[in-house]
């Protein structure tokens, strides 16, 4: 009876993009469960359309509807990470960044918009009426239940994960079936500087943290780092290689963790095919949204909560960037602020700040006496706690302005030291 429905409510994407409404709002899901059919043919129904707001995260793909400026007085996306596929494309009128935390997104939405229509990507159905919004909870589960009509695309590749992601069919509009391998994000292999980085972060870690861990280069070399530790847990607003690894090695087993314990918990899934085969009905991590994962409140009432950001850039009092090159919109926000001042207030936690010393070019530092004209602030130096570089660790918490600048100065690249510790006594910052 329940698949009977799930055929009845199927139909074809001239029927989806007919819900669509002329002018109004619509949300797309994120990442992995970006809905293709959805992006790949919004350019062709743009001129039905006047002021469509969509509202999108991180698009994986420069799909026509971002690139085409001639849609600008059709379609308006706002997103929350300018990603390399769309990056280019802001300052057309077309795309535009929304600063603003993780753990708010959801909230914001439903309360400055009425959803027209929430459009992602699902598993097939079980046999009690179900989907699973799979790999993905972050904002989804919670704009789904807000929005008049739900658009689905059911993918028998999309795994199902436990947590907030079941979507009864009775409360779906419309199903689209549209079999695709799903996107895969590839680890970033860490260089020489992000393994001495990771090899200083790990003796800070000790036995029975809970992790939240971002991605690149540097996150990836802790998680390699870390395979001595036990009893570590985690909770973090993406699941990553890494992280998978650290399972399977005994490392991570929650039994230290007071908030969900012996669960790893998370808002989404970005990977490997191999990191997705692992998630489904893997009883052992559950997704929530971000208003849950990412909220500071929350994150604090782990023990030993340790949060390990990257960043674009830092000044020598604190203030950390890692959102832009000066002007240059360059990522977004995400949950830094969240997870980095929610992990101080635990017992036994630490906000951790790590970065190369140098930019890839080897012609910039990474700490800067001022940061760059237009930088954006995305931890205040009110809320940094440590930072950690290829030459060491400076726990600022506590510290004056002066012991703060000796601290950065001495992790800095050693060919801009010299140069720093002048502008911070000609600022009289020492």
């Amino acid at each position: 009876m329940r698949n009977n429905l799930l055929l009845k409510k199927s139909g074809s994407l001239v029927d989806a993009f007919a819900l669509l409404p002329h002018s109004g709002h619509v949300v797309a899901a994120m990442a992995a469960a970006e809905p293709a059919l959805f992006f790949e043919n919004l350019h062709f129904h743009a001129n039905k359309h006047r002021n469509l707001h969509i509202h999108c995260a991180n698009p994986t793909k420069s799909y026509t509807c971002f690139t085409d400026i001639r849609h600008a007085e059709n379609l308006q996306f706002h997103v929350m990470f300018l990603t390399s596929a769309i990056r280019n494309t802001q300052g057309h009128n077309l795309v535009h960044y929304v600063p603003q935390h993780l753990s708010r997104w959801a909230q914001n939405l439903n309360r400055r918009h009425e959803i027209d229509v929430f459009w992602g990507t699902c598993s097939l159905p079980n046999d009690k009426g179900f989907v699973s919004l799979g790999i993905n909870t972050c904002y989804e589960s919670e704009i789904l239940r807000k929005a008049k009509h739900v658009i689905l695309e059911v993918n028998p590749n999309m795994p199902i994960v436990y947590g907030d992601t079941f979507v009864s069919i009775e409360d779906v509009t419309l199903f689209l079936h549209h079999d695709r391998p799903l996107p895969v994000l590839q680890p970033e292999a860490p260089n020489v500087q992000d393994r001495l980085i990771a090899k200083y972060i790990s003796e800070l870690v000790p036995d029975g943290a809970t992790l939240q861990l971002g991605i690149g280069g540097i996150p990836n070399a802790v998680g390699e780092c870390l395979t001595h530790k036990k009893n570590l847990g985690i909770h973090t607003e993406l699941f990553t290689e890494s992280m998978k690894t650290l399972y399977e090695h005994g490392v991570v087993d929650g039994s230290r963790k007071t908030l969900w314990p012996r669960k790893m918990v998370a808002t989404f899934v970005y990977g490997s095919a191999e990191l997705y085969k692992f998630v489904g009905e893997n009883p052992a991590l559950e997704l929530y949204p971000a208003s849950i994962i990412n909220d500071p409140s929350r994150i604090c009432r782990n023990f030993r909560m340790f949060s390990i950001n990257s960043a674009v850039e830092l000044d020598i009092t604190g203030q950390v960037c890692s959102e832009s090159v000066g002007h240059r919109e360059l990522s977004g926000v995400g949950g830094a602020t969240d997870t980095h001042t929610g992990a101080q207030r635990s017992e036994g936690g630490r906000g951790i700040i790590a970065l190369r010393s140098m930019t890839p070019d080897q012609k910039t530092s990474k700490i800067s006496f001022e940061l760059k004209p237009g930088a954006k602030v995305s931890i205040s130096r009110n809320d940094i706690d440590t930072v950690v570089t290829e030459y060491g660790v400076a726990q600022l918490i506590g510290l004056s302005v002066a012991e703060r600048a000796r601290a950065l100065i001495a992790i800095a690249h050693p060919t801009v030291r010299e140069e720093l510790e002048f502008s911070a006594r000609n600022a009289s910052y020492i």
